[in-house]
C-alpha cells in the first residue's frame, strides 16, 4: 500500500499511459454518461442550451446544407450529432465509449455510430465538416494529435470545414490544490462500493501540460491508478499545428459558438478548411 501511495507523488514520464483503461469500465462508463446528460453540470458535455448554440454557428459558419456529410469525432451519446442529423445531415459519429455510442443510437437512430479509436479512423473521405468538440484534442501527445490532423484532412473534401476547442494555460490556473483527498462511504464516481481518491496534479511546463493522477483506495484494498492528461494551447501554437497540418485557419474564437477570442480566456475554438 505505502508503494502504491509513494507512486502518487512520481511524477510519469510525459504523457506516459494510463494504467487503468477506465473509459472501459462498465461502472464508470454508466457515470460517463450521467455526467453527459446532466443538464445542469458542464463536467463531461457543455449544458444543452451551449451545444444548440453551437451548433447553430457552425451550421451557420460552414453553410452547411441538408444532405450534406458531418464526421463528429468524440462523440459521446451523440448530442451534437444527433442535432445535427435532425437538421438533414448525413452524419457520422465515433466514439471510444460503447456505452456511450447505445444511448446515441437509442436516440438518433438516423446516424451512423462507430466505435473506434478515432487515431486510426478508416472511414471513405468526402465529408464536408470535421468536428472534435470539448477539448477532446488536449488528452493526445503532439504524435496522436497529428495524427488525427491527418486524418480528419484525409477525409475532409477539398474546402471541407474542421471545427474543434482546446483548454487554453489560463485553464491550468484553475487546478487548485495540487493534492487532494475524497472519502466516499457509499457509491462515489469511481467506485459503487466505499473507497478513497487521492488526487496528485502534476504541472509539466516545458510541454504546457498538466496530469491529474488518481489513485482509488478500496476497503478491499484494491487500488486503481488512473492518469487524465490536458495539453493546453495559445493561439499560435493552434495556428502553428494547423498550418504544419496543410489547413487554412479561418478564425480563432472564444469558443464554438463564434464569440470573440480572449487570450485570457480558458477556451478558444478554431476554424479551418482542408
Amino acid at each position: 500500500m505505502l508503494a502504491d501511495l509513494a507512486r502518487l507523488e512520481q511524477k510519469p514520464p510525459y504523457f506516459e499511459p494510463s494504467p487503468s483503461r477506465f473509459w472501459d469500465d462498465p461502472y464508470i462508463a454508466q457515470q460517463m454518461l450521467k455526467a453527459h446528460l446532466d443538464p445542469n453540470t458542464d463536467a463531461a458535455s457543455r449544458k444543452p442550451e451551449a451545444i444548440d448554440r453551437t451548433v447553430v454557428w457552425l451550421w451557420e459558419r460552414a453553410g452547411l446544407q441538408p444532405g450534406m456529410r458531418l464526421l463528429d469525432l468524440g462523440c459521446g451519446p451523440g448530442l451534437y450529432t444527433r442535432r445535427f442529423a435532425e437538421r438533414g445531415l448525413n452524419v457520422t459519429g465515433v466514439d471510444l465509449s460503447e456505452n456511450s455510442l447505445r444511448y446515441a443510437r437509442e436516440h438518433d437512430p438516423v446516424s451512423t455510430y462507430i466505435h473506434a479509436d478515432y487515431r486510426q479512423l478508416d472511414v471513405p473521405a468526402g465529408f464536408d465538416a470535421v468536428t472534435l468538440i470539448y477539448g477532446d484534442l488536449c488528452v493526445l501527445n503532439d504524435a496522436d494529435r497529428d495524427a488525427v490532423l491527418a486524418q480528419v484532412r484525409r477525409v475532409l473534401r477539398p474546402g471541407g470545414w474542421f471545427f474543434f476547442d482546446v483548454t487554453t494555460p489560463q485553464h491550468a490556473n484553475r487546478r487548485q490544490p495540487p493534492t487532494s483527498w475524497d472519502i466516499q462511504t457509499g457509491a462515489g464516481f469511481w467506485k459503487p462500493t466505499p473507497h478513497l481518491t487521492l488526487t496528485r496534479y502534476h504541472d509539466y511546463p516545458d510541454h504546457t501540460t498538466g496530469l491529474e493522477q488518481y489513485l482509488i483506495i478500496e476497503e478491499s484494498g484494491a487500488v486503481t491508478e488512473i492518469r487524465v492528461w490536458t495539453h493546453y494551447y495559445s493561439a499560435d501554437d493552434v495556428t502553428a499545428f494547423l498550418t504544419a497540418a496543410d489547413f487554412t485557419v479561418q478564425g480563432i474564437y472564444g469558443d464554438l459558438t463564434g464569440a470573440p477570442y480572449d487570450p485570457s480566456g480558458e477556451w478558444l475554438g478554431a476554424a479551418a478548411q482542408g
